[in-house]
């Protein structure tokens, strides 16, 4: 037998291991002892990779193996920091940082075991593995006159950007694929060359993360006998968020260690967020007679019912932690939606003085951070916070004004190219605002150049556009500066807007506004993900992001603003209210994509500590909810009209 077993008399070193954490009760105690392969469901803010820790403390105190180890997944890099950070508190839990254990990513441990061996014995070169570079290269690629039947294509597709950015490998076979949709069929001359795209930065050793996977699975396939070596070197493994582990993942993992080794499996289904599983429907996890953690210790007893309101799966969320605040939910008129984010940070002030809110986190989240529509305004974060929009492909800059206007000193300097992309970037932002035909179908500003020769003929007024600004940077200041810059834009680019637009039209567009409400102040934004208020002679400054970005953190204060839903044509909070108000809505009736809008809400409301605020339209809140909420302790806030 060379796993080694927890026992009742080894949970007294607990308090010694761990002085600051506390597993007295029953659903920790039984995970604590395990000693047989089994899942483990437990609810946000269980401390489900503390309770991970501490039972890889307890093993490290009785390993008696040179070169058998335990290995630990998680999916993260933070979640192994925690893990890490624990162990090498101890001297017995420092030796699980080196061989023969394994403790890292999933990601990683393919990498190591199995995929770059079945890269160097297919003579392959890694350059890179890399999303956000291959992301770069592969759309410049693609943009090129190489691969014309895709890029025209590509020119009919809203998602055409994370078409080709996403691609990867799938499987032995190494067909391609793409996490952004759906690609033509494989007999298709689209695919060929979506196929030839891909397989050209393979030959450059260009690599996204996910393709180690069918590297991996290339290797299991040509040298079976790395199942055994696996394997018996890790007689124990333990996986923690695994419900973010999409199947391909999970069926590399099983076939290494089911039924060989100890596999012990962390989770919470209902925060499985991650899209684009094609067989998630084959996914195990939580198997039959798993464990629960029920308790959480991050929030109280209103959040926990906010939560449990949401939870797909119906099982309960108890929150341990003193109560703090009301919920409140906040509701806006369409015309008011960009005052949401500011009217948090009022309500969050009213409720933590200066002290309480230094070094604590104050968030605000939304499902989507942008996209398109035929619905009202309130669909995703760059409808509240319009800053937020810059930030694809991976942008620093906040606004219009950042793109056009010369860096600030303190920043590094762009090189040429870089700049004169920003500055086609921010040409393309006015083209957009203006609902100019050329812009409505780019995803980037490096399509421009390209689009309007296309359209026009040439694009020589646009180049002497971009000429210009380069060499004579606009200012953003003032009123007079945003009015000028407009009317030179409009000088240049008057062929490309609707007909009739006039320069005075253009000005007027929200694209040069300055974003300041009447009631609070917006401070000079340094970054489009901070929101900076001012409120009462008192200053908060606050991040926004996709509920996806802010999973596993905790926060002081949590705002979720609705999104709208394109495939369920539903707004998130819409759907989700009554069951929040206990209205007698049915899990059994939501759709599947109505389902991951709920999972988003449950990852998004299970945040905060002390203080949980949620964004509605008015308009899609009924009377009937609003009733039941306030009779279950919700605080309902209307922003005030302004004059």
């Amino acid at each position: 037998m060379t796993a080694v077993l927890v026992e009742p008399a080894d949970l007294l070193d607990l308090p010694q291991l761990v002085p600051d954490l506390n597993f007295e009760d029953e659903e920790r105690r039984a995970a604590l002892l395990e000693n047989g392969s089994r899942d483990f469901n437990a609810v946000p803010g269980s401390g489900k990779t503390s309770l991970l820790a501490a039972k890889l403390l307890l093993l490290a105190r009785k390993w008696p193996h040179a070169h058998k180890g335990i290995c630990v997944l998680s999916h993260t890099n933070v979640a192994r920091g925690e893990i890490t950070q624990r162990l090498a508190g101890s001297v017995e839990g420092t030796r699980l940082l080196a061989y023969p254990h394994f403790i890292g990513t999933i990601h990683g441990f393919v990498n190591h075991f199995l995929a770059m061996s079945a890269l160097r014995a297919h003579g392959v070169k890694v350059d890179v593995i890399d999303d956000a570079i291959f992301a770069r290269k592969a759309w410049d690629l693609a943009m090129t006159w190489h691969y014309p039947t895709l890029r025209g294509w590509l020119n009919k597709q809203a998602n055409a950007q994370e078409l080709i950015e996403q691609l990867y490998f799938r499987s032995a076979t190494h067909e391609v694929a793409s996490e952004g949709g759906v690609l033509p069929g494989v007999q298709s001359d689209t695919y060929k060359q979506a196929l030839a795209l891909k397989r050209s930065l393979a030959q450059d050793g260009v690599f996204r993360h996910r393709d180690m996977f069918a590297y991996a699975e290339l290797a299991l396939e040509g040298h079976a006998h790395l199942l055994d070596v696996v394997h018996r070197r890790f007689p124990m493994v333990f996986v923690d968020e695994m419900q973010d582990t999409s199947w391909e993942q999970e069926d590399i993992l099983n076939r290494l260690f089911d039924g060989h080794s100890v596999m012990q499996r962390y989770g919470d289904i209902d925060q499985k967020i991650i899209l684009n599983d094609a067989d998630e429907e084959k996914a195990t996890f939580p198997r039959q007679g798993h464990g629960t953690v029920s308790t959480s210790k991050r929030f109280g007893s209103r959040i926990a019912a906010a939560v449990a309101s949401v939870r797909i799966s119906q099982l309960p969320v108890v929150g341990e932690a003193p109560d703090g605040f009301p919920p409140v939910l906040t509701l806006y008129k369409t015309a008011n939606v960009h005052r949401v984010v500011y009217r948090f940070g009022q309500l969050v002030m009213d409720r933590f003085d200066d002290a309480s809110l230094k070094d604590s986190a104050v968030r605000a989240m939304c499902a989507r951070r942008g996209g398109d529509g035929n619905v009202e305004v309130g669909r995703h974060m760059s409808d509240y916070w319009p800053p937020f929009n810059q930030l694809r492909l991976a942008s620093n800059h906040a606004d219009l004004g950042s793109l056009l206007q010369a860096p600030r000193s303190t920043q590094p300097q762009p090189t040429l190219s870089e700049r004169v992309n920003d500055l086609r970037r921010g040409v393309l932002q006015v083209l957009r605002a203006a609902k100019a035909p050329v812009a409505q179908e780019l995803r980037d500003g490096r399509s421009l150049l390209r689009a309007v020769r296309e359209l026009t003929g040439d694009a020589l007024q646009l180049q002497k556009l971009v000429r210009e600004l380069t060499l004579t940077p606009p200012s953003f200041a003032t009123d007079g500066d945003r009015a000028a810059l407009a009317l030179k834009l409009h000088e240049h680019l008057v062929e490309l807007l609707p007909p009739g637009m006039t320069a005075d039209a253009l000005t007027q567009l929200d694209v040069f506004g300055t974003g300041v409400n009447e009631d609070v102040t917006s401070v000079d934004t340094l970054s489009p993900t901070v929101c900076a208020v001012v409120h009462a002679s008192r200053q908060l400054e606050y991040t926004l992001g996709t509920v996806a970005s802010m999973k596993g953190e905790t926060h002081k204060a949590s705002l979720v603003m609705e999104s709208y839903g394109g495939v369920s044509r539903r707004f998130d909070l819409e759907l989700a209210l009554p069951f929040i108000a206990g209205v007698g809505k049915k899990f059994e009736k939501l759709t599947p994509t109505q389902r991951t809008q709920m999972r988003n809400l449950y990852v998004a409301m299970s945040r905060p500590t002390q203080f949980l605020c949620l964004a509605a339209n008015e308009a899609r809140v009924g009377t009937q909810t609003l009733d039941a909420l306030e009779g279950k302790g919700w605080i309902i806030d209307r922003i005030p009209q302004t004059g």
